[in-house]
């Protein structure tokens, strides 16, 4: 990598490689995942923050794959980690608040579940990745796995009511927050698994966009 020394006026546009345009691709849909929640449009921010989780897992793989500079590596490792908190941290917290907890417990999990985000989130920028026998671990859940988790848990909602599926995230976040800063090794995906989670991923989106046009 050759770093890049621009007198450019334009220069933090001149880093909008194909790797960070997608990661901001993450930023607008998470941010529209947020509106949705606020309008009580479920089933949208759903879809929405299942597309974050999505753009998350392949943009490292499209910045492995293209030619940048030095500069441009460094400001996608930032603006990862930005978009992260605000992705799935603060908007699954907006879409939990927008569901229905709003009595002190539920906002007490959700000021956890943020705080759990961005301490993992700076934690993985210090201390990066475990290597052992050839193979990356993470330690601690990393916080993409919100965009799975909660679309999942959120198909309870087509079955039981309202009541119990609030307990339910709410035992879910605590969950997700106590996993992020613990020392699980969860082992970085590969291969066939971008696969399989944009496959699952699908699957989700279409039941989503069912129940929308269903209503």
């Amino acid at each position: 990598m050759v770093a890049s020394r621009s007198s450019h006026p334009f220069v933090m546009l001149q880093q909008l490689d194909p790797a960070n345009c997608l990661t901001l691709t993450g930023l607008g849909l998470s941010a529209a995942s947020a509106f949705f929640s606020i309008h009580g449009q479920i089933y949208a921010a759903l879809i929405g923050l299942l597309g974050a989780g999505i753009v998350d897992l392949f943009d490292g793989f499209v910045a492995r794959k293209i030619e940048r500079t030095e500069l441009q590596a460094k400001l996608g490792q930032q603006l990862d980690s930005i978009v992260d908190v605000c992705s799935f941290g603060f908007n699954p917290v907006i879409f939990a608040y927008c569901f229905g907890l709003q009595d002190p417990l539920s906002i007490a999990i959700l000021l956890l579940y943020a705080g759990a985000t961005a301490l993992r989130l700076a934690y993985f920028n210090c201390a990066g990745l475990v290597e052992t026998e050839n193979q990356q671990y993470f330690t601690g859940l990393p916080v993409t796995y919100a965009a799975l988790f909660i679309p999942l848990i959120s198909l309870a909602s087509f079955s039981l009511s309202a009541a119990v599926v609030k307990s339910t995230f709410e035992v879910l976040y605590l969950g997700l927050a106590i996993a992020m800063v613990s020392p699980l090794k969860i082992k970085k995906l590969r291969g066939a698994w971008y696969g399989f989670f944009s496959f699952f991923a699908v699957l989700l989106t279409a039941r989503y966009l069912y129940a929308i046009f269903q209503n």
